[in-house]
């Protein structure tokens, strides 16, 4: 999987605020909150926007387009992460797309992890399943040497829970904490403090396409 993200800090959007980037080799990172929550927007190369069509009757909604773009991944959650039950539903997805996942990262030490609800993130070494809402996930974990991340260039682990078997347009359930449970027993690196956690949408490699989901 193509890796991200070194965040920019202290930008204000209001809601209805696209990202557009150009088609140039360029590289974007935007955060910013619309209807209490936080959001995220990583995109380098091709084009990529968001925007928040349903949040007025749905808070979590957003929608995301994307075209031709070497790495992108954004969606809503929350600017510190918990373990904490998160609900979804993806009213939409069309084109080209890896994975939706429940997605962040922690500090000290500095993991980037996935839960991987549709496509796939498998990748590494398989260590072992948790079976969680209803679903059963094989847990990998892949070392990422000298990648962009939440601290600048950096080497760090990434625990990915692949599962990937949601359908559109139906509820779901992430008990995030079970996962971390079985991470901090058997992933070996520890699980460190909360940085931000989304249910997001990425894609890499080229292709286009779009999603429309709403998280609570």
């Amino acid at each position: 999987m193509k890796k991200i993200k070194s965040f920019t800090k202290g930008l204000s959007f209001v809601s209805a605020f696209v990202l557009l980037l150009s088609a140039a080799q360029q590289s974007f990172a935007g955060t910013g909150t619309d209807h209490g929550y936080f959001w995220s927007l990583y995109s380098s190369g091709g084009s990529a926007s968001i925007t928040f069509p349903d949040a007025g009757t749905y808070a979590g909604n957003y929608q995301i387009t994307w075209a031709n773009c070497n790495d992108v991944i954004g969606g809503k959650g929350w600017s510190t992460g918990s373990a904490q039950t998160i609900g979804f539903n993806i009213g939409s997805l069309s084109g080209t797309y890896k994975n939706v996942s429940v997605y962040g990262w922690t500090t000290s030490p500095l993991i980037e992890y996935y839960i991987c609800e549709k496509g796939s993130v498998a990748s590494g070494s398989a260590i072992d399943s948790i079976s969680s809402d209803g679903a059963n996930y094989t847990f990998y974990k892949h070392q990422q040497v000298n990648q962009p991340s939440i601290q600048g260039t950096a080497t760090f682990w990434q625990y990915l829970d692949q599962w990937g078997g949601a359908s559109t347009g139906n509820n779901y359930s992430v008990t995030v904490g079970n996962h971390v449970n079985n991470w901090k027993s058997k992933g070996g690196e520890g699980f460190g403090s909360y940085n931000y956690q989304i249910f997001a949408c990425e894609n890499y490699s080229g292709g286009s396409g779009s999603i429309n989901a709403t998280v609570w």
